[in-house]
């Protein structure tokens, strides 16, 4: 039976180490440890499906981890205290209150660099609480000059370890041996860096384009407007940057959104060696946390408008597929600035036909012909009833249009299609109920003419797809003229089939 024995325990501990290294650390283990090892070790093995997505974390989340501990000269072997840690969970939290995947309480975050309020909890973004731990674990070992101690004082805090004799006995030492008697915290972290360590350099990767996505993006925006803009499920984006606790990201710094994407950011085929993505993808494949990519710059069409500095407030009827971010996008707002506009918050939702307030820049070529329109309007009247055109450069013997009132309607001679100024023979007087005259006008009238026989213009039908500025240009009348005789308001807005005065 004693032999039975022994070869059992030599079987369950031929494949245990008998050295591992962390950082400039040998750390031997003792053979009183290693039943410790074995059942810490065996632990992490005993449910296949949960290693398997655990090592799919791992794979996900180290490349984004390793550049920090690189660059904060932490040895590499730590990743592995944030899987024991949390399991890299950004919404683990401890019976102490410990927060995120480095597990760290509030007042240690804030001491180490994290932000942590109301809205944003960096516990829970995976790179800025890796920097958090680097601070920590730089401040630690600058102390106890020890790697090892570092990494216990992890769990103690550096003034409790620094009471013990581990602080005393390995300061400054690179050969370590751990027994039985040393701290579980300790042997339980080499067994999953150990057992981690062994999976990830021999078990294939099930999910070899699975890459974790950054973006560089600026504050002042919230989770809706994003996934729009990406065009990724909201709720995935929730879901990998928990930090996030409001839906809205604050405007004091640059911040990094991340998503696990299988994004390929090229595609090879016979004839194209190289495809480039869709334009739908602008997120940018990246394995490093130092290359935090922003999105492909949209081409500026090379028969864009030239806008001016005014800015002018409408109403724009909510039609299918629009939301809120998409809105803001067509009119170049921003988001919050459309929220406020409009008195809405961040769950309002919108309704098909609905109105709702945008602000516009106005077109540099509308407030040019708003100009003329203004200078033709203050332009010396005629004397008579006839309008006088004069081609410029040439002398040419006068050229009359007579125009005469017949029913409702104004008939104009035919005449080469151009802008000409018609003045009523029939002079506007305004009576009250005593027969009093109060007002006593000859209205102009501005229309555009064409080769046809006959038209009549005091009257307009809107047509679909027609506006207000452009009924103004049909007939060169002023948006303001327009709108003053068809008592139109601040906010005009035109029906299909509604009838537009061009006269007053």
């Amino acid at each position: 039976m004693l032999f039975i024995s022994i070869s059992f325990y030599a079987q369950a501990y031929k494949d245990l180490p008998d050295t591992i290294s962390i950082g400039n650390v040998k750390v031997i283990i003792h053979p009183s440890a290693k039943p410790i090892f074995d059942k810490e070790f065996n632990m992490l093995g005993a449910n296949k499906r949960y290693s398997t997505a655990l090592l799919a974390k791992m794979r996900l989340y180290f490349p984004l981890i390793e550049p920090i501990l690189k660059e904060g000269n932490i040895p590499d072997e730590f990743k592995y205290l944030c899987v024991q840690e949390s399991t890299l969970n950004p919404n683990a939290v401890s019976t102490s209150s410990a927060v995120g995947y480095w597990q760290f309480k509030l007042e240690t975050a804030i001491d180490v660099g994290m932000k942590v309020d109301k809205q944003i909890d960096e516990r829970r973004h995976i790179i800025e609480s890796t920097k958090g731990a680097v601070n920590y674990f730089t401040r630690n070992n600058g102390v106890l000059d020890n790697w090892l101690s570092t990494l216990l004082s992890y769990r103690m805090g550096l003034g409790t370890l620094k009471k013990t004799n581990y602080a005393q006995d390995w300061k400054g030492k690179t050969e370590i041996e751990i027994d039985s008697s040393t701290d579980w915290y300790l042997i339980r972290f080499l067994a999953y860096k150990h057992f981690w360590e062994d999976k990830l350099q021999n078990e294939p990767n099930l999910e070899l384009d699975n890459i974790m996505v950054t973006l560089q993006t600026e504050g002042g925006r919230n989770l809706y407007d994003l996934s729009d803009s990406l065009q990724l499920s909201y709720d995935d984006l929730k879901k990998h940057n928990a930090w996030i606790l409001k839906d809205w990201i604050p405007k004091d710094k640059i911040y990094t959104i991340y998503h696990p994407s299988k994004i390929k950011t090229f595609v090879s085929s016979p004839n194209k060696p190289f495809v480039e993505p869709l334009e739908t993808q602008i997120l940018t494949a990246s394995v490093d946390s130092s290359k935090l990519y922003q999105p492909n710059p949209k081409k500026k069409s090379k028969n864009a408008s030239i806008m001016s500095d005014q800015v002018e407030t409408r109403l724009h009827t909510v039609v299918s597929g629009e939301t809120l971010s998409s809105i803001a996008s067509q009119f170049e707002m921003k988001l919050p600035e459309l929220i406020k506009l409009n008195g809405f918050d961040m769950k309002t939702m919108l309704m098909l036909g609905q109105k709702i307030k945008v602000k516009r820049v106005v077109p540099m070529l509308e407030v040019i012909s708003q100009q003329l329109d203004k200078k033709a309007k203050n332009a010396p009247k005629k004397e008579n009833n006839s309008v006088i055109l004069e081609k410029p450069k040439e002398e040419e013997p006068t050229r009359t249009i007579h125009t005469s009132e017949k029913a409702n309607g104004f008939i104009i001679a035919p005449a080469d299609s151009r802008e000409i100024s018609i003045k009523s023979e029939t002079e506007v007087t305004k009576v009250d109920n005593k027969n009093k005259v109060i007002e006593k006008a000859e209205p102009d009238l501005h229309v555009e003419t064409s080769n046809a026989s006959e038209i009549k213009h005091t009257i307009h039908i809107v047509q679909a797809g027609e506006t207000l500025f452009r009924i103004s240009k049909t007939y060169s009348i002023s948006t303001e003229d327009l709108i003053k005789w068809n008592n139109l308001g601040k906010n005009p807005s035109l029906k299909i089939g509604q009838k537009i005065k061009l006269i007053p």
